[in-house]
């Protein structure tokens, strides 16, 4: 398996939650991702929530994305990266109107904020190798 696996049932299935550390609490909520592609896995939140504050503090992060039918799960480890490219942020304003409703207007408004999974581990989870977690392959991006 590849990171490409990864990125591709990113891709049918954006859906995930995300889990963060707050003063030792896990705090999890649920995210769309923006990208999956070969330089991470992309998302957008604003500087005024919770989730910027902790990840700002404590980077560490886990994902995991979900379909039912038949079950399979893909959870990923590292570390959220925080992005400054106004291209980047004009592009997700275009392809997803949402952040518009949601109040940010352009690349430029400093609540706009891009982030990212570069570099961690990942791994797929189905009910065939349930009992045998040990032996899951990882894939490092």
């Amino acid at each position: 398996m590849s990171f490409q696996s990864c990125i591709d049932f990113i891709q049918e299935n954006p859906t995930c939650s995300l889990a963060t550390v707050d003063k030792g609490q896990a705090r999890v909520r649920g995210l769309v991702a923006l990208w999956a592609r070969p330089d991470g896995i992309y998302f957008t939140t604003a500087r005024t929530k919770n989730l910027y504050d902790q990840m700002r503090i404590n980077p560490r992060i886990e994902l995991c994305f979900l379909v039912t039918e038949p079950i399979k799960h893909l959870r990923v480890t590292g570390e959220a990266e925080f992005v400054d490219d106004p291209q980047m942020r004009d592009a997700a304003l275009a392809e997803r109107p949402y952040l518009r409703a949601l109040g940010l207007q352009d690349a430029s408004d400093p609540d706009f904020i891009l982030f990212r999974v570069a570099h961690g581990e990942a791994h797929f989870w189905t009910w065939k190798n349930n009992m045998r977690e040990a032996e899951i392959p990882r894939i490092r991006f």
